[in-house]
């Protein structure tokens, strides 16, 4: 139980201080507080169902691939597709109905909030994990990777997706939404890839791209930041 409690701890530590930076660039305007909770819930109970569907993909890939001597591209490219589609689906459904969806911004805002719920769960497995294999600055060390690497990823995906389905609404065009969810799921294949083929020594090296790309989604809230849209 107190490994379990450990675990939480440490795995919900480097959403925090990443939540409170996107909620901060929301500061002039900030969302009911029921709504966020609402994202940050939805990104924890679609975790599990991610996971299911990757497993099913994982089987499926490893028996094409066994017939036609593919790669495991296939694995990273169909996770993260899995991932990021099913992220922003929540997102609308969630959202479709909601008042308060009436700045640009916000598209930004809701998916990366349940994104982070997302990263969250999966932060309590690894830290669980770790914490029965290893001691706690083992731990420590591991989840500070993940703030660098995984959780700044997903936040990132998220935010590109985010920014293009704003643009979407704003200029009532569904292909801007579509060149979204490819930048977003090519960079998370990317990462990944990076990471699996290279190891886990070029993981700085890594966050240091995706540090670039943080830059890129800076900017892309001040662009949105002053518009305001009615979906309703």
């Amino acid at each position: 139980m107190i490994d379990i409690i450990i675990a939480l701890l440490i795995g919900l530590a480097p959403i925090v201080v990443w939540l409170g930076f996107v909620l901060w660039r929301d500061i002039k305007k900030p969302e009911p507080i029921k709504w966020l909770l609402a994202a940050f819930g939805t990104g924890l109970l679609i975790t599990p169902l991610v996971l299911i569907l990757e497993n099913l993909y994982v089987l499926f890939w490893n028996k094409l691939a066994g017939v036609f001597s593919l790669g495991d591209w296939g694995i990273l490219l169909g996770a993260a597709t899995i991932e990021e589609i099913i992220k922003w689906f929540a997102v609308y459904l969630l959202l479709k109905k909601n008042t308060h969806f009436d700045e640009a911004i916000d598209a930004m805002i809701y998916l990366i909030v349940l994104a982070l719920g997302f990263a969250t769960v999966e932060n309590i497995i690894v830290s669980y994990q770790g914490l029965l294999s290893g001691t706690i600055a083992a731990n420590l060390q591991v989840l500070g990777l993940r703030f660098i690497g995984a959780n700044l990823l997903h936040l990132l995906c998220s935010g590109f997706i985010g920014f293009f389905w704003a643009k979407s609404l704003i200029q009532k065009n569904k292909k801007i939404l579509l060149l979204g969810l490819i930048l977003g799921i090519s960079l998370h294949t990317i990462f990944n890839m990076i990471i699996m083929k290279l190891g886990s020594e070029f993981l700085l090296i890594g966050s240091g791209i995706l540090f670039i790309f943080a830059m890129i989604v800076l900017w892309a809230f001040d662009v949105l930041e002053p518009i305001r849209f009615k979906t309703k």
